[in-house]
């Protein structure tokens, strides 16, 4: 039982809960575990000598560590981290464990790889648990038993995270200390993987609000999502001074530093923006923590007239900030305060006899707003990779069949997924269904919406496996999304690449809304338009006949290539082919629009660009190759294109152009660093004439013979008319 689900304010049921729970147990059980209380003092002497072995400090380059005062690091951590395993041991509530956890990465390697944490915990642990298990009757089946629960709680920190995890960096206060400490339970019941690191600003510690030191963070540490809370508890001077004063202040004084806090807080979102497309969680202000006599008087309001107004004024404009900067989800403090009760948010998540002394002062609004963080991030992980939605008809878009008679349709989700649309993913129909009993006049949506309907009988396995073909797209960017479970495990069976979500599921819906504000998609004209430039290219395919002369087939298509110099109003398709491509991409460097517009304005470097259609349409701007030219040598350092343009021979194209071009050059040096994905690029330059030089270099010298691009292509300068 969760001592969450216990009310806080009344401890004498999670008494009562507790003593239930030592009663249930064995006998035996409940005496070791009371052993490990009457030896307190002897176990937190011996973890001392443990934690803070001087070697093992050296080793792990431990911080925060210099000059440590031994009795005073047994009463406020080695003293509340013993309790806190101790009470997890009698009573299972998570509670314990997951503040246990984390006070357990306070004098550890935190910021170290997960392999260099993993290793300082099987050195630290296998000694803490000798400790506690001395003693004891080696080999009993209580001792066995005991030993597994410890290796349980500590399991966690003894292993790497399978796979990719989710990679979550937290700016602001010691709340996002508290989120951090119950998330990562939260994130493993779902399948989340998290690594979650915070970078910490405080009116009350000094510690100021900087780009810098996040920038920093990222060029060493790469994030999927950034959470920023700006004035949660007590973050900016400003805030903490509006709230302070408020009821002396006049309305116009008090807009002025609201306005104040508004620029400070757009200005950071704006120039961070410009390092990095990750996602922004972006916190609202519920107002916390509570002055002390509303804090301990129930009868007084949580806050005065005037600081409601100020929490009112501020909540609307973050609003409209959120709504207005890209890629922006909010994080609804001020709601989930209001919803739980502000002084049930402020009420320690522990005991007092635990948390009294200790360095932790873990809250229950740690607790509450780590659900929903744990919301977004399955919607995250869920939505990430989603480039292509399949959406069945019937149940899914509207309650009914329609083949038999009237529905009633779900206008809201239709208009959800052509949003979507113009966000740029692409919509497919996968209805099992005769196309002419779909009444399109009655839907929001419209045939063009979907780049491919697949309306038929056929199995939905064998519409995705070509739908798959014809957008020529990995599955892992599929998501099925269907009320029938029956085929969501079909599916999931037989392409396990192509996540599958239950239409009747108010989850999907939510994660579909919250992709909106995901890298995936964007307000822009060529995101728009995507649904139009697949659709023509499945139609490409059809006219790509395997049969044909290849330079005739190719001929066929009518390719006309523009290539020319970067410009400045191209730096927002430039930077989603850097940051998005994983194919065609020669080095996968991730360069931000700041590094990217320097680089156009900078004499040493060369930015190229090309733009490619045929007579099915215009594809846009399709490739971007950046050159570091210095002393008669270029340096290709990174030459991306969209997957859409593969396969058409543009980079030889566009690999000819840029040699002749730069006649003054007499060394040319192709860079490739190889990654799972980026195989496609693999042999653009050795098939160019370029002599391997290295692993990762390839040199052509201007006397070698330069490659030509294919005879198949009208080439037209990009800046002619």
């Amino acid at each position: 039982m969760e001592l969450k689900s216990v009310p806080i304010e009344s401890w004498r049921r999670a008494v009562s809960l507790i003593l239930r729970r030592i009663r249930s147990r064995g006998q035996q059980d409940v005496a070791l575990i009371e052993g490990l209380d009457i030896r307190r003092s002897e176990i937190i002497s011996r973890w001392y000598a443990s934690n803070f072995k001087p070697e093992r400090l050296k080793k792990y380059a431990i911080e925060g560590v210099g000059n440590i005062d031994r009795a005073e690091m047994e009463r406020v951590f080695l003293t509340p981290l013993l309790n806190l395993l101790i009470e997890y041991l009698r009573t299972d509530a998570k509670v314990f464990r997951d503040i246990y956890l984390d006070e357990r990465l306070r004098y550890a390697p935190h910021k170290a790889s997960p392999e260099v944490r993993k290793s300082f915990f099987q050195e630290l642990l296998q000694e803490d648990v000798s400790i506690l298990l001395d003693g004891m009757e080696a080999g009993s089946q209580n001792v066995k038993m005991m030993q597994a629960q410890l290796n349980e709680v500590h399991f966690p920190l003894l292993t790497e995270p399978s796979g990719n995890p989710l990679r979550l960096l937290a700016i602001g206060d010691c709340l996002m200390n508290e989120v951090r400490v119950f998330l990562p339970s939260h994130c493993r019941s779902v399948g989340i993987e998290l690594d979650m690191r915070c970078l910490y600003f405080s009116a009350v510690l000094g510690k100021a609000l900087s780009t810098e030191q996040i920038v920093n963070f990222l060029e060493k540490t790469p994030v999927d999502l950034i959470a920023v809370s700006f004035l949660s508890y007590e973050g900016l001077p400003l805030y903490r001074s509006l709230m302070l004063e408020a009821h002396a202040l006049s309305q116009e004084e008090i807009a002025r530093r609201i306005s104040g806090l508004l620029f400070i807080m757009r200005s950071f979102l704006e120039d961070l923006r410009t390092y990095t497309d990750a996602p922004f969680l972006l916190h609202n202000v519920s107002g916390l923590p509570l002055k002390k006599w509303r804090k301990r008087l129930g009868f007084l309001a949580p806050f005065s007239s005037a600081q409601q107004s100020v929490l009112g004024a501020l909540n609307s404009a973050i609003a409209e900030m959120a709504t207005n900067t890209p890629n922006c989800v909010l994080i609804d403090e001020a709601r989930v305060a209001t919803g739980k009760g502000y002084r049930q948010c402020e009420m320690s998540a522990v005991p007092h006899h635990i948390a009294a002394r200790a360095l932790f002062h873990t809250s229950q609004f740690g607790a509450f707003l780590s659900v929903t963080y744990a919301n977004i991030l399955r919607s995250y992980q869920a939505m990430k990779k989603a480039k292509v939605l399949l959406i069945d008809f019937d149940n899914t878009l509207w309650d009914g069949v329609m083949a038999d008679g009237p529905v009633t349709h779900h206008f809201d989700r239709q208009q959800l997924l052509r949003t979507l649309k113009d966000s740029g993913i692409l919509l497919v129909a996968v209805s099992k269904n005769d196309p002419q009993n779909i009444r399109w006049s009655e839907m929001t949506l419209v045939p063009d919406d979907f780049v491919l309907q697949k309306i038929s009988w056929k199995p939905k396995v064998s519409s995705i496996q070509e739908v798959a073909s014809e957008l020529d797209l990995g599955l892992d960017s599929f998501i099925l999304i269907d009320d029938s479970p029956e085929e969501r495990g079909l599916v999931s069976s037989q392409l396990p690449k192509v996540r599958t979500l239950d239409s009747h599921d108010l989850f999907t819906w939510q994660s579909l809304n919250l992709l909106l504000q995901f890298p995936n998609t964007k307000q822009t004209e060529e995101a728009r338009s995507r649904t139009a430039l697949y659709r023509a290219q499945a139609q490409r395919r059809e006219t790509l006949n395997p049969q044909l002369d290849y330079p005739a087939m190719m001929a066929s298509l009518g390719l006309c290539a523009k290539i020319g110099r970067g410009r400045a109003e191209d730096l927002d398709r430039i930077s989603e082919l850097v940051q998005r491509t994983n194919q065609f991409n020669t080095t996968t460097i991730r360069y931000s629009k700041a590094n990217l517009e320097s680089f156009i304005k900078s004499p040493a470097h060369r930015v190229y660009v090309a733009e490619l259609s045929d007579k099915f349409g215009a594809l846009g701007l399709v490739a971007s190759v950046i050159l570091e030219v210095q002393d008669k040598s270029a340096v290709f350092e990174s030459f991306v294109m969209s997957c859409r343009a593969m396969g058409f021979g543009l980079e030889q194209l566009m690999l000819s152009h840029i040699l002749n071009e730069l006649n003054e050059v007499s060394r040319f040096v192709g860079r490739f660093i190889q990654t799972d994905r980026n195989n496609p690029a693999m042999f653009l330059f050795s098939e160019a004439g370029f002599k391997a030089e290295g692993p990762h270099e390839w040199i052509l010298m201007n006397g070698d013979p330069k490659p030509k691009g294919p005879a198949w292509f009208s080439v037209t300068p990009r800046d002619a008319s």
